[in-house]
This record gives structure tokens, sequence and C-alpha cells, in this order.
């Protein structure tokens, strides 16, 4: 009895078969009804899909959160967001800094190139104890 050999591909899956010639029919309705029915009870994974967020608001959740209550250069704000997985380049974190100042949020000390970014709340917070204990 001679025997044949088939090869089958169903979407991601390739299956060999090989039987007898006069079975061969039977035996590849039997494989694709078999691969089916396993698709069909293997629940497919969802992806969770998270929202992008912009890079301003990652740092104001930084803000929010109190993470900028002490004072951070540009470097450790990227650092943080890298961290928490969130990869901006350096010079658009920068300027989410630079519209932050503007807005009034925070507030930036230093000199140019070595800026220290803190939370305005902390800031004037900070100047109203110092101020009491002169």
């Amino acid at each position: 009895m001679t025997t044949a050999k088939i090869k089958i591909n169903i979407g991601n899956i390739t299956v060999e078969i090989e039987a007898p010639v006069d079975k061969i029919e039977e035996a590849v309705k039997n494989t694709i009804a078999a691969i089916r029915s396993t698709e069909q009870a293997t629940p497919q994974p969802q992806t969770q899909t998270r929202k992008p967020v912009t890079c301003k608001k990652a740092v104001e959740d930084l803000l929010a959160d109190g993470w900028l209550q002490t004072g951070r250069t540009l470097a450790e704000v990227v650092s943080e967001l890298e961290r928490r997985g969130f990869l901006y380049d350096t010079t658009a974190v920068a300027h989410v800094l630079l519209d932050l100042v503007r807005e009034g949020k925070l507030e930036r000390v230093g000199e140019p190139r070595r800026y220290i970014y803190l939370s305005k709340k902390t800031s004037v917070t900070q100047r109203l104890e110092e101020n009491s204990t002169r």
C-alpha cells in the first residue's frame, strides 16, 4: 500500500500528514477539524493597550506624585520617566519642564545647563520657612 505525505498550513500552524492514499482525504479532514476546534477552544489573549501618554502628562504625573518636591535636574527627570517606562528624548522633556515653569507649576533655579526643577508649592513653602528662621 502506498502512502501520501501532505503538508498543510492553516494560519500560523503547519501540519504534515502521512497516510495511505485511500485514507488521505479523511486524515486531512480530521486534522483540519482538530486544528479549528483547538483554535476555538483556546481563548485568544487580549493585548492590553495602554493609552499613549504625552511627555507633558508623564511629567505632570511626576509633579502630582510629589516627586518634584525636592529639586531635580533634567537628567534625573529623564531617568525617572525611563524608570516608569516612558522613553522621551531629553530635549522633549526639557521643553515640557520649561512649559511648566512658564505656566507657574514649576520653578527653575540655577544656571543654564545646570537648572534644578522643583514644585512651585515646595519652593514657596521652603522660602517661607527660610524667612521665618531668620
